[in-house]
């Protein structure tokens, strides 16, 4: 017997000595290779497709989660977790969308971001592995622009790379071809690393639905999207076909000419062959020659779809020099009109935005609730009641020598009932504050942003699931709470992971100490749930009409957003109506302006004074980062919970807070004489040699950053009121910094910038030459000194003409 007993004790001895290698075996036996964005290249900030071959060149299976971190700022990410079965010698290739790329270069963190565990993440064994340990991508910002081009051959559209555009000093271009060869993208997000898609003369329609849907949803999120003539244009664009700005007809052709008027140029020497096409409804014209439109654009959500009405690969047109300069015309020109409709694009990106304004108030509960009056009594009962009877029962019975123990334990009994009557709800059950803005779509759809926090009542995991639709990123805090691990220097996937299926996802808060906050961040679209309707008119300074609430919950605080300012009107029950009789400063409502609301009180000292923070982030963060249409904004405040967020497992108390905002057109009447104030304008601010924007370097968004010697401001009025003018009569500029540059002013009749006298206000009484038709006027500012960059307000302007009658 004894002899058995001692083989079995020489073999496990054997095993444990071989155990090891066999490991080590198992642990490189995975070799991963990792493909992101298009063509390699991939929009900081934007989302994007990621491809990952994973091969077993082991002679045993694997079973078990790859999980890959995805950051979206420096401080938030999370793990997304992908199930994987791996026989020995297979490859697998796992393809997924990252709603936003993080650069961790930039940082200087360069990181592991790939993992596997054997017998899946939640209780098996982290192996290693060989090949790529993490997601590389060259990354771009917003100063390139990025053009995705669908045509049967990238030959056809060499002149596009020639183009110089505005605001944008490179330009990429990327052939479909290479995004198909492996899996174009069935998300909006996934067309992240792409600025403009070019259809030259293909059939979109042969895309997938799923495909398409994504293509149409990016365009509906901000993307741009240019469409060339073609014979069968309709069918081809499959779901644009009822978006395009144009219906072509009968082809002709028309001289080169017609396209060097347009271009200012001499290069176009031969005939190019158009369509006669009309001008769809809703759509705006880029550029006409006398019966032909040429170009056209019509919006689309936030984006949108631009058409020509000629090909953009045919010979003799991209062979002529001239087609650069014509490319560069019709991106401008919807560039132009994306801002001059408010949608300029976002340069800072919103979810880091989200952490300071919206994220830091989120974090603040209330602290414990203990009325004065309460405590008052418990002491008058504790001196007054406890001590005597104590002293008379302990005298009686004769065992005073007991009062050294009795009366410390009474003193803490009741120390811990006041401490557990005030935390209560802590301890109870845990707590959910949720912060969100959310913009209104005309189809009653919303779509925003939303934090939400917990604070717990027990260490451990948290579990919350998120339906489709909802994007998350993740921030979990370094501090451990009362009890928990530190985790300030885990990965991703240590401190957020999430699981995707069918339905929507689960997302798993780890490791979350005891009365610890932690915060979630995310997008999400709801649809079909309201809208305001709203009916108000201005004329001789006075608001009214009507505003009435078809959202199925109460709004609180309506107010109308208009420059900096707000106008309250009160609150509305689902279905009311609010009659409106305000008296205004100006004689029309403007777009809204960001302001700096941020609370700069003392510390908050109750509940209101949280409530008052959380709505002034909400007001900083919206007033920034939601679209900023050329129009006014109505706003109001709902406890109804909007982002569909829910933790399960664990009871839990919810406080929410959203505001739904949406942008609406007042109908304005003048009489007489109108001013338009510089706030009723859009402005650009360009560098003259770059052709670089200008960004704001302060909260109330009037002081701007210039690093380069000259910079053009272009003032735009909006074409409701540029109808209502019929002669412009004197201008007044004024904030001028004299001391820092100096400013001309451009006179369309000669083509030429005139100086104009060095003060700080100034008026030109005959206003006619330096506006144009499309009532765009431009200053030219030129920096004195301006070695080291320079930080300045530009001018203001107020246009001053006669109404039509």
């Amino acid at each position: 017997m004894w002899k058995k007993q001692l083989g079995i004790i020489i073999a496990l001895f054997v095993v444990c000595i071989f155990l090891p290698t066999v490991h080590a075996s198992a642990d490189s036996a995975l070799n991963v290779k990792v493909t992101a964005g298009f063509d390699g290249k991939a929009k900081y900030g934007k989302g994007a497709p990621i491809t990952v071959e994973v091969e077993n060149k082991g002679t045993s299976s694997f079973s078990g989660d790859m999980v890959i971190d995805t950051q979206q700022t420096y401080e938030s990410g999370v793990g997304e977790v992908f199930p994987l079965e791996l026989e020995a010698g297979e490859t697998k290739t796992i393809t997924f969308i990252v709603p936003k790329m993080f650069d961790f270069n930039m940082y200087g963190m360069n990181t592991k971001s790939i993992y596997f565990y054997e017998g899946g993440w939640k209780n098996g064994k982290e192996i290693k592995h060989k090949g790529a340990q993490q997601i590389t991508v060259a990354m771009y910002h917003d100063d390139t622009k990025i053009i995705t081009a669908f045509t049967d051959n990238i030959d056809r559209l060499s002149l596009l790379k020639s183009a110089r555009l505005a605001n944008h000093g490179n330009l990429q271009i990327i052939d479909a071809s290479k995004i198909s060869s492996v899996k174009l993208p069935d998300e909006a997000s996934g067309w992240g690393p792409t600025d403009i898609i070019v259809i030259d003369e293909y059939p979109i329609a042969d895309l997938t639905s799923a495909e398409q849907e994504a293509l149409l949803n990016w365009v509906r999120a901000g993307g741009m999207l240019i469409v060339g003539g073609s014979d069968d244009v309709m069918t081809e664009t499959g779901t644009f076909g009822e978006s395009l700005p144009l219906t072509l007809g009968e082809r002709k052709t028309v001289s080169g000419e017609v396209f060097n008027e347009w271009i200012g140029g001499e290069t176009f020497d031969k005939e190019v062959t158009v369509a006669k096409s009309t001008l769809n409804n809703d759509s705006h014209i880029i550029y006409v020659a006398g019966e032909d439109i040429l170009a056209a654009s019509k919006q689309l959500g936030k984006g949108f779809v631009i058409q020509t009405s000629f090909s953009l690969g045919d010979e003799p047109f991209s062979k002529m020099a001239g087609a650069s300069k014509v490319w560069s015309k019709v991106i401008d020109a919807a560039d132009q009109q994306r801002m001059s409709s408010g949608m300029t694009p976002y340069y800072d990106e919103p979810m880091e935005a989200l952490t300071w304004t919206i994220g830091n108030p989120n974090e603040l509960f209330p602290s414990f609730k203990v009325s004065a009056p309460f405590i008052f009594g418990v002491i008058i009962i504790y001196i007054i009641l406890i001590i005597p009877i104590l002293y008379f029962i302990l005298k009686r019975k004769d065992k005073r020598e007991h009062a050294w123990w009795i009366i410390p334990v009474i003193a803490i009994t009741v120390s811990l009932f006041i401490f557990s009557y005030g935390a209560k709800d802590r301890i109870g059950k845990a707590q959910l504050q949720q912060t969100s803005v959310f913009d209104v779509d005309q189809d009653g759809t919303l779509s925003g942003y939303f934090v939400e926090s917990v604070l717990t009542n027990k260490a451990g995991d948290f579990l919350f699931s998120v339906p489709k639709g909802v994007t998350i990123s993740t921030y979990t805090p370094y501090s451990s709470g009362l009890f928990g691990t530190s985790q300030s220097n885990s990965s991703a996937h240590k401190k957020a992971i999430i699981e995707r299926d069918a339905a929507g996802s689960k997302l798993y808060l780890r490791d979350i100490g005891y009365w610890n906050v932690a915060t979630v961040y995310g997008q999400a679209t709801v649809e079909n749930v309201g809208t305001y309707k709203v009916d108000l008119s201005v004329k001789d300074k006075k608001l009214t009409g009507e505003v009435t609430n078809n959202f199925p919950f109460q709004l609180k605080d309506v107010s109308i957003w208009s420059g900096a300012k707000q106008i309250v009107l009160g609150d509305l029950g689902p279905g009311e109506t609010l009659k409106v009789d305000e008296t205004l400063k100006t004689s029309s409502l403007v777009r809204k302006q960001p302001t700096n609301s941020m609370y700069m009180g003392q510390n908050p000292s109750s509940t209101d004074d949280l409530m008052k923070m959380r709505k002034e982030g909400i007001i900083s963060f919206s007033g920034n980062n939601m679209n900023n249409h050329m129009k006014p904004t109505i706003i109001g405040y709902t406890d109804s919970q909007i982002a569909p967020l829910e933790m399960e497992g664990s009871k839990a108390s919810m406080d929410s807070l959203t505001m739904v905002s949406q942008a609406f057109s007042p109908v304005v009447e003048f009489s007489g004489d109108m001013t338009i104030d510089s706030e009723m304008m859009t402005l650009n601010l360009m560098s003259e040699k770059n052709n670089i924007q200008a960004h704001t370097s302060d909260y109330q968004g009037n002081i701007y950053y210039f690093d380069e010697d000259t910079y053009i401001q272009t003032w735009t009025v909006p074409d409701d009121l540029l109808k209502q003018v019929s002669k412009w009569k004197s201008i007044d500029i004024s904030k001028i910094q004299k001391t820092i540059y100096d400013v001309s002013i451009l006179n369309n009749q000669t083509g030429e910038y005139e100086q104009l006298a060095s003060e700080r206000k100034l008026s030109i009484d005959s206003a006619g030459p330096y506006l144009t038709d499309e009532g765009t006027l431009s200053l030219r500012l030129e920096f004195i000194n301006n070695q080291y960059g320079s930080e300045a307000q530009p001018p203001e302007i107020k246009l001053h003409g006669e109404v039509k009658k």
